[in-house]
């Protein structure tokens, strides 16, 4: 029996203000959606989703569109051998007691700094003067980047997650992403030239000298990677 009810309007101000009723509707009445101006299937229920991740009939070539215009072309992209030689430079980096020992330092200089801004206030906005800035500063001091540019990587990081997130395709912000790319680039670009030169003892040294079976990451490669990595990294903690 068809439904009588209309499909809801994923990029409508009614959704943004009240997702999970549509999100209800969605599984209940129209767990596989065609959704016109994005070109693309809304898969809204657990078991779909699970199989889209692991049934190689479903591929990422999605990214191509999504991430490449603002990330460039990044490890999520990949498949294969492709994908696992890349997730195997990069996987070293983020695990084990070294992770903990290297950088918990610097998250916890990074909490503590930001909560001296506000200690003394007796009340905190915990978004806006914590959580935002909490992992980006993070990120960028894992990174061995200079703590001056925290302001210019919290505009990036603002930036690529619009982008992300624009569905209605706003030129403003789809503009602001793309130019975002352009400043990334223009700035890590030459420090990674230079970390492979005279590398540190930080997260973008190692992603640098990182190297499997002869095969190493490109200057491009690293940079896409911290550029997924600001949005993957922040989103997560920011939203939460």
């Amino acid at each position: 029996m068809a439904s009588s009810l209309e499909a809801p309007d994923i990029v409508s101000a009614e959704f943004a203000a009240d997702p999970y009723s549509a999100y209800r509707v969605l599984r209940d009445e129209f767990p596989v959606l065609w959704h016109e101006p994005m070109q693309s299937f809304v898969v809204s229920r657990y078991d779909d989703v699970a199989r889209a991740f692991r049934d190689p009939v479903f591929t990422t070539a999605n990214y191509d569109w999504q991430l490449e215009p603002v990330h460039g072309r990044t490890i999520l992209q990949l498949s294969g051998r492709e994908h696992a030689v890349r997730r195997g430079l990069v996987a070293p980096a983020f695990r084990g007691s070294e992770l903990q020992e290297r950088f918990l330092p610097v998250i916890e200089h990074n909490a503590r700094t930001l909560i001296d801004g506000f200690r003394a206030a007796g009340k905190v906005e915990l978004v806006g003067e914590f959580s935002t800035h909490f992992p980006i500063n993070v990120i960028v001091d894992m990174l061995g980047l200079d703590q001056a540019d925290h302001v210019r990587f919290q505009r990036w990081y603002t930036s690529i997650i619009a982008f992300l997130g624009n569905l209605a395709q706003d030129p403003q912000i789809a503009e602001d992403g793309l130019r975002t790319r352009e400043e990334l680039a223009a700035y890590m670009l030459p420090i990674i030239a230079g970390r492979r030169e005279k590398p540190g003892d930080d997260l973008l040294s190692r992603l640098c000298l990182a190297e499997i079976d002869g095969t190493a990451m490109s200057d491009e490669d690293i940079k896409a990677f911290v550029s997924l990595l600001l949005a993957a990294g922040g989103e997560t903690t920011d939203k939460a």
